[in-house]
């Protein structure tokens, strides 16, 4: 209930104030397990994400974001996963196993921080352990606008033009099994590959 009541909250601002446009809707699967994965452009993204998808998204976020004493009632009421930015996060992709465990579905941004000049990134290895040892399918996304309206470094929203398209899924090839990490980095890079097609032409 929360979390639609958030939604509720945020979508007017989005849908009318960022004039939100949405398409490739047919690729989130109604039910059961997957992962979103999307470029990371502005501190607007989950915000914009979470409004474009038709079901929830239960977001990752860093620990110590998600410590701060005055908003982890907000991100434990969204249901969000914190995870640590160092090291091997096991107690952090458990608790992400379990939400798609429940048929929920996750949303990632690959490359862990935004974007400074916009451009999709590196990926780091966490989305895609996560999709091996879940087997879920993954979603990919791009958000479009987002730096128009609050670029890093920006400190309030500007009226702006966002658009959110969603890909067609993928999915890991041995799912269920211990992944190596060559075979991690593999599917890193196609997640990264397949949010980057979805980009607009210049």
């Amino acid at each position: 209930m929360f979390y639609w009541f958030v939604k509720g909250v945020f979508f007017p601002f989005v849908k009318l104030y960022l004039n939100l446009t949405r398409d490739g809707l047919e690729h989130v699967p109604r039910r059961g397990p997957a992962i979103v994965v999307s470029n990371h452009i502005s501190y607007l993204d989950a915000i914009i994400l979470g409004s474009a998808s038709p079901r929830p998204l239960h977001f990752m976020v860093l620990r110590w974001m998600y410590d701060l004493f005055l908003l982890r009632w907000f991100y434990w009421g969204m249901g969000t996963v914190p995870v640590k930015t160092e090291g091997h996060d096991r107690k952090g992709i458990k608790q992400a196993l379990r939400v798609l465990g429940a048929g929920r579905v996750l949303g990632i941004f690959p490359e862990g921080s935004r974007s400074a000049d916009g451009s999709v990134g590196e990926p780091r290895l966490g989305a895609a352990m996560i999709a091996a040892l879940s087997g879920a399918i993954v979603v990919p996304a791009f958000i479009d606008g987002a730096r128009d309206s609050l670029p890093v470094g920006s400190g309030f929203p500007a009226p702006a033009r966002v658009h959110v398209r969603f890909g067609p899924p993928l999915r890991f090839s041995r799912a269920g099994q211990q992944p190596d990490r060559d075979a991690l980095r593999e599917f890193a890079q196609a997640m990264a590959d397949a949010i980057r097609r979805l980009e607009p032409a210049a």
